[in-house]
């Protein structure tokens, strides 16, 4: 106890500075000098470089994530596997009744919020973009639809959304649970920072802050959350363009679209000034509830019949769930060439959810206190899964019946621009125009939540782990986030912008296999009352 209370008071005095400040550290607050420069002197470099040779930016770029992808496929899936049965294990195991601090402290946030949270943070954006293109994708070209000789057929469709959820659920969801417990359990129990070195706690102990190792998993971490999030928002700014030319008929110029980024970080400062017991919290209830009108506007008023849906999402549950284990570590052995299916999708997205890891870890570690390790991993792995499953399931269902039964074309829209395919479905029903408007505010909520979120954390790891960073801080960042995003946006297309999250942020998987060993000594301990 007596230790605990050192490292909090050593930890209050650092971030006071002492009482000595910089004219940096009047403006941005104490400050991790050793992190900051590097990480943005790195950024700023890959704009300069985005800017003066997009074309060669952008090749190095797919270069680097291609061979990433084709050459350690096999040790991506086994890393992310097994992190996945890891957090299962902790669920289960004697350990799960383990509570982030002190057996007195309850949740900040209600179950709801909290799960609202969580969930707004990262992913909404993806969730939104691809809930039209990547099912129909899936039905025309995943090896495992075509091996079924299901290609474009109906019998093809749940197989495709299958696919679908193997891509958006429960493993990346256990990377970032396992980087949030890590982070959380020493930092509310042995007063530590909120930083991406904390989580090292259990192999390198009091050195996991100040050790090459423990400085190095900070650097990677801060550049993987910029490029990973920069990814993000570049969708995010696609897909609000089309909503507004769509809508509105005004189609943004290059400069429009720079405006557009602008809004949005305007929008999340202003977010970041309420903190995030109100900007964060309240905007992701009400995307929440956003999103779930529109899910029940397309499950009863929808083309497909509910009834296909309802039979649609039954059977999801049963496939996924039964399919786990085959379909984590399937690696397209069967053929002596790997096709490009996997590594341009599963891989594809295990290396972009690696590169979350940090941000995602950090942002619900800071969420989560007071919640023991088998609520936190149910609700942090399975309550998103549960959302994935109803998403996917009507979305997909309903894109798949409309696109099979001739409604509409939209395999052939997505197949050039991915974020036509939810207007197009949208803007063909009753009320479509007014439906794909509340999907419009959907998208631009999910990209103010994620902004402000990502730069919060980013802002935390720069401010030495302070739970609340200065503005300015966080402004900062969130600038740099945007600037590259809609930079490579701009310049390089999807394709740069992709390949600059998974080369930034693929470095960040040793230290989430670091996590496993490091979580196991910390609970063990913690069990045994050493902790």
């Amino acid at each position: 106890m007596e230790s605990t209370m050192a490292n909090a008071a050593t930890r209050e005095e650092t971030l006071k500075g002492n009482g000595r400040e910089n004219g940096i550290e009047k403006l941005l607050g104490v400050y991790d000098a050793p992190l900051f420069w590097p990480v943005l002197i790195s950024f700023i470099s890959i704009i300069i470089c985005a800017l003066a040779f997009p074309g060669a930016t952008g090749k190095t770029l797919v270069t680097i994530r291609n061979f990433l992808i084709f050459n350690f496929s096999w040790a991506f899936l086994f890393g992310v596997g097994a992190t996945l049965f890891f957090c299962i294990f902790l669920a289960i195991s004697p350990f799960g009744d383990l509570k982030l601090g002190k057996e007195t402290d309850t949740p900040d946030f209600s179950f709801s919020s909290w799960v609202a949270m969580l969930f707004s943070c990262g992913l909404g954006i993806g969730f939104v973009f691809y809930s039209v293109a990547e099912p129909l994708t899936h039905l025309h070209q995943s090896s495992h639809v075509i091996d079924a000789g299901m290609a474009g057929t109906a019998a093809g469709v749940p197989k495709a959304i299958e696919m679908t959820l193997l891509d958006w659920g429960i493993h990346g969801w256990a990377l970032f649970a396992l980087a949030a417990w890590a982070i959380a359990f020493p930092a509310y129990r042995q007063g530590k920072p909120l930083t991406v070195s904390t989580g090292l706690y259990g192999i390198l102990g009091d050195r996991c802050n100040t050790s090459i190792w423990g400085r190095i998993a900070d650097g990677l971490g801060a550049l993987g959350t910029i490029g990973g999030n920069a990814a993000m928002i570049g969708l995010g700014v696609a897909s609000i363009s089309f909503g507004i030319k769509t809508l509105f008929g005004i189609e943004l110029s290059t400069g429009g679209q720079a405006g557009v980024m602008m809004l949005l970080i305007v929008a999340y400062v202003i977010s970041a000034a309420t903190g995030v017991e109100r900007g964060i919290k309240i905007l992701s209830q009400v995307n929440m509830i956003m999103a779930g009108c529109v899910l029940l506007i397309l499950l009863f008023f929808g083309h497909a019949p509910t009834q296909y849906l309802f039979n649609m999402m039954t059977q999801l549950t049963g496939d996924y769930f039964g399919g786990i284990m085959k379909y984590t570590f399937w690696a397209d052995a069967g053929n002596f060439e790997q096709r490009d299916w996997l590594g341009w999708w599963i891989v594809f997205y295990w290396l972009w959810w690696i590169s979350y890891i940090p941000f995602c870890g950090g942002f619900i570690a800071r969420i989560s206190k007071g919640r023991t390790l088998r609520e936190f991993m149910f609700g942090v792995i399975f309550v998103p899964m549960i959302l994935a499953i109803l998403w996917f399931g009507i979305w997909g269902g309903s894109a798949a019946y409309a696109e099979l039964n001739g409604i509409l074309p939209l395999w052939e829209s997505v197949q050039a621009n991915p974020e036509t395919g939810v207007y197009n479905l949208l803007g063909s029903m009753n009320g479509g125009w007014w439906i794909s408007l509340i999907v419009l505010f959907n998208i631009i909520i999910f990209a103010v939540t994620t902004s402000d979120s990502a730069s919060f954390f980013v802002a935390m790891q720069m401010s030495k782990g302070n739970p609340d960073p200065k503005i300015s801080m966080r402004l900062l960042w969130g600038v740099i986030i945007g600037l590259t995003g809609i930079i490579f946006q701009l310049t390089g297309g999807f394709n740069a912008i992709k390949a600059l999250a998974i080369v930034v942020g693929a470095p960040f998987f040793f230290v989430g296999i670091a996590f496993i060993f490091s979580t196991y000594v910390m609970v063990k301990a913690a069990k045994a009352g050493e902790m």
